[in-house]
């Protein structure tokens, strides 16, 4: 966003805005600005079904426009998967998803495939030559090209894998009833249509009952419960007394206050109105706005510091209110655990989309997201082993469900096993709400001898500006409200110094919920998947 002379580039000026907007002003006190403006508006979305939980792994069209996709049996290039996979069925007789439905692979198994003709750059016909199954071996699930997109295929959830799978049960099946048979066949068929309806929706643009791609989507009545939870004082106690967070942001928008001066600020989730505070103290016009309750106390807050002048109040959802300016700067502290989970980054950039001035920026403007192994055999035996004798009695069950869920806590520094791998970055002036869903390769180092317990998640927040400020919540920082977000393997894996520990992770929105996360994690010749809510 700067020039050669370091210089942020001129903003446009437009606070002549053609939009127009039914605004209430109300205020409990005289003063010379408006105060609170609540915009009158109609919410008419339409109702949805929570019928279907399931994780449909389907390969979503957007998620595949991140890059070339490199065939498997030459140098040729595609945009995508898809074109990809055309081109080596057109160019080289070879159908990559027929192979994988035949050989019945799972989500492990494809990624040994790709990688093992990466490596031994095997033709087609010599493929199919292979006796057994030669890239069936742990060292296949490095990734061979970095950044591999053919890697991030799903495979376990095409339609065609569907039925091959039903063609091997009927097989399999022969000494089985007639009804027992029958009944089998009936459940695949079942299975397969709910698939094929999920991949007509995906290919018409449509919303399929119960999927919500983006928190604009939801009712407010469905966020009832989400914004409530800010309406208290103590997560607002949590956060601002969170230094690491707080003077992250104090130190971004008042160490480049020259560039806020006399611009305009929207403050996003604006809370107790911190950050609105902050802009407003470096010069700033600052429009702030908040679907909570909370949004009176930080009415309160303003003007006992006098700076109403400064800070105008919009209440309301973001998407349904028409704000009358373009902003200079967007700034929001949107994070949640995990980075991703609550899906507030959906109103950042909708802000951007609709309210951001041209040449304006976002703060912060990226952030990435970072995996690294650990040990903590203590919190493992605490949550996990415990259930493996309660008084004297087995409940596995409960330790199979309890795995399930990742956990937030905060990583001692003792208890980091490996390197850290990005496993994400968001250019936040650029990406999209699809961009929350991704799936990628990872590769770590174990830096010790040790006993994995399970992998750790955490992000970097950045401000990009003349005066750069990070905002780190990873293990080798000081802790922050965020934690770390712990992803436990049901039984701890012994590690060796330099040991390779390499996967992949895949990141999903939960169907039902689409505030919260589901990530699988393959590794060691297994899938875990896990909640994040």
């Amino acid at each position: 966003m700067s020039n050669s002379d370091g210089e942020m580039p001129p903003l446009e000026d437009d606070s002549t805005s053609p939009q127009s907007t039914a605004i209430l002003h109300l205020s409990p006190t005289p003063h010379p600005a408006p105060f609170l403006e609540i915009s009158l508006t109609h919410d008419d979305c339409e109702g949805t079904s929570d019928d279907d939980s399931d994780w449909l792994e389907m390969e979503e069209e957007e998620g595949e426009e991140k890059g070339n996709v490199i065939c498997l049996f030459c140098e040729s290039t595609e945009k995508n998967t898809t074109t990809c996979l055309a081109h080596m069925l057109d160019s080289h007789g070879f159908d990559l998803v027929a192979f994988v439905c035949r050989a019945g692979l799972d989500q492990v198994g494809y990624i040994k495939l790709v990688n093992y003709l990466r490596a031994t750059k095997h033709s087609p016909e010599e493929l199919i030559a292979l006796k057994g199954t030669p890239w069936d071996a742990a060292t296949h699930l490095t990734p061979v090209l970095r950044d591999d997109h053919l890697l991030m295929f799903d495979v376990e959830g095409l339609p065609g894998r569907q039925e091959e799978m039903e063609e091997n049960m009927e097989r399999s099946c022969e000494h089985a009833t007639r009804e027992e048979l029958k009944r089998i066949v009936l459940k695949q068929r079942e299975v397969l249509q709910r698939l094929l309806q999920a991949a007509a929706c995906l290919a018409d643009g449509k919303k399929q009952d119960g999927w919500e791609h983006t928190v604009a989507d939801r009712r407010p009545e469905e966020d009832e419960g989400y914004f409530n939870s800010y309406a208290h004082f103590d997560i607002h106690h949590e956060m601002l007394s969170d230094r690491v967070r707080t003077e992250a942001y104090r130190d971004a928008i008042l160490g480049n206050s020259e560039l806020l001066k006399g611009k305009r600020v929207l403050d996003l989730g604006c809370g107790t109105g911190i950050l609105s505070l902050f802009s407003a103290k470096a010069g700033a016009t600052v429009t702030a706005v908040d679907m909570s309750d909370v949004i009176y106390q930080a009415m309160e807050i303003v003007r006992e510091n006098k700076m109403e002048g400064a800070i105008t109040f919009c209440k309301g959802k973001l998407e349904d209110l028409e704000l009358p300016n373009k902003y200079h700067y967007i700034v929001s502290e949107w994070m949640g655990y995990f980075l991703l989970f609550e899906g507030m980054l959906d109103s950042v950039l909708y802000a951007r989309d609709h309210h951001l001035a041209p040449g304006g920026l976002l703060m912060p403007n990226r952030c990435s997201l970072h995996l690294l192994g650990i040990e903590d055999l203590e919190s493992h035996n605490k949550l996990i082993t415990f259930w493996d004798d309660v008084y004297g009695f087995k409940m596995s069950c409960m330790r199979r469900e309890v795995v399930k869920e990742a956990s937030t806590d905060v990583v001692k520094e003792a208890c980091v096993l490996t390197t850290a791998a990005q496993i994400a970055e968001f250019n936040l002036m650029t990406a999209q709400p699809s961009d929350t869903e991704f799936s990628c390769p990872f590769s770590l180092h174990a830096t010790r001898d040790g006993q994995m317990t399970g992998f750790a998640g955490y992000f970097d927040a950045h401000f990009d500006l003349p005066c750069p400020v990070t905002l780190p919540t990873g293990p080798h920082s000081a802790p922050t409200h965020w934690k770390q977000t712990i992803f436990h393997l049901p039984n701890p894996h012994p590690v060796t110094k330099g040991e390779l520990v390499s996967g992949q992770i895949s990141v999903r929105r939960q169907r039902r919920e689409v505030r919260s996360l589901e990530v699988a994690l393959t590794w060691a010749d297994q899938t875990f998947r896990y909640l994040v809510e």
